[in-house]
């Protein structure tokens, strides 16, 4: 895998920021996506000091978006990973509008007026466009990467449990998420921080694998 060492240097710290952002912003949030509106206004306004820790963590998770590419690289040249790598960052593009809910709450917890704080930050959960967003993420959140993790696996590009781990993450996030089991959807953080590192440390050796077939081979160069 021929990349410069600039090229490598930023992929493996797209790759080790995004889902460790994740982590820590998921343990360190007062709030969480299955929270009501004013649960979550409450929330924030009883514990500000993390809510604003919260935030600011949110900025090394769209990091997401180019260290989903960087697997891609790693996954190799083949219709699965490419199919997977453009589900991903394509659904995953409007993760700025999903994130900046957590702004909004914020801002929503400082204000006298809870009543209208609560209406705000209902009015944009609910809104038509965060909706559809939402919709369309989480169809790529689980099918991209289970996707991106069988073309990993197949590639031989990384060990065969960081292609699982990728494609397990997404469901153990969202199912923790969804049945408030925090550690579950805790563990599915750390499940992409391990696929993504084992995808780091494959970018810094560069090269594949002897036996890989030439369906996998990587794109080249990036850049």
């Amino acid at each position: 895998m021929r990349t410069s060492l600039w090229h490598r240097g930023a992929g493996v710290a797209c790759l080790l920021l995004a889902p460790l952002g994740q982590l820590i912003q998921f343990l360190v949030s007062p709030v969480g996506p299955g929270d009501s509106a004013a649960g979550q206004v409450a929330a924030a306004a009883a514990h500000t000091g993390a809510m604003r820790l919260a935030v600011v963590l949110d900025l090394p998770i769209l990091l997401v978006l180019p260290a989903v590419l960087y697997a891609g690289l790693v996954a190799g040249r083949s219709r699965l990973a490419t199919a997977g790598t453009a589900l991903t960052f394509g659904t995953a593009l409007g993760a700025g509008y999903l994130l900046g809910q957590d702004i909004v709450v914020q801002v929503a917890a400082g204000q006298a007026d809870r009543d209208g704080a609560v209406a705000l930050v209902e009015g944009y959960a609910t809104s038509g466009v965060l909706t559809g967003l939402v919709a369309l993420y989480l169809v790529g959140h689980v099918v991209g990467f289970i996707l991106l993790g069988i073309a990993l696996i197949r590639s031989r590009a990384v060990p065969a449990w960081a292609g699982v781990a990728l494609c397990v993450w997404p469901l153990a996030e969202m199912g923790g998420q969804a049945t408030g089991v925090r550690v579950v959807a805790a563990a599915g953080f750390v499940l992409l921080l391990a696929g993504f590192a084992a995808c780091a440390v494959r970018l810094v050796r560069g090269g594949r694998p002897a036996g890989s077939d030439r369906a996998a081979e990587p794109v080249g160069a990036i850049g």
